[in-house]
């Protein structure tokens, strides 16, 4: 049964993870979604969808190893990616409430979770190979770079 429960785990880790993905990208890619088409609510719609499965999926696997001890780095990155998460899912009910720059926060602390993220997997050695991550997290802070220098710029104006 226990094998059978981490692999549930595990899945379910994996899952949010591609999920939470998703949702980064979708954002990325809206200008060019949004020029195609004019229905910025089901847009919205879809962004939410994506990342409530994300949370649901992240939640299962949060619920198998939240008594986890911290025996290593691994399972300490899975603890504070988790806190960042939930500070994300914070920052998207603040843009939803129109706050001033919380888009900016929520898109940086999503890419600074899904790197967490990352990082937690492969230091445990569960299935992302080395490369992989080393070009997922480079590419990750180019666009973090990108975005926050366009956030910056348009401040400044």
């Amino acid at each position: 049964m226990l094998v059978a429960g981490h692999f549930i785990a595990d899945l379910s880790g994996y899952l949010a993870l591609v999920f939470i993905i998703a949702t980064s990208v979708l954002m990325f890619a809206k200008k060019r979604i949004m020029s195609h088409t004019t229905r910025q609510k089901l847009f919205n719609n879809v962004h939410i969808a994506i990342a409530v499965l994300g949370g649901i999926f992240l939640l299962i696997h949060g619920d198998y190893f939240i008594h986890a001890p911290l025996t290593n780095f691994g399972v300490l990155l899975g603890y504070i990616s988790t806190g960042v998460a939930l500070i994300v899912w914070f920052t998207g009910f603040s843009f939803l409430e129109r706050l001033r720059y919380s888009l900016l926060y929520h898109g940086s602390l999503s890419l600074f979770a899904i790197a967490l993220m990352i990082l937690h997997s492969v230091n445990l050695g569960f299935g992302i190979p080395l490369y992989l991550s080393e070009i997922l997290l480079g590419v990750t802070a180019i666009v973090l770079f990108v975005r926050a220098s366009q956030q910056i710029i348009k401040i400044l104006k």
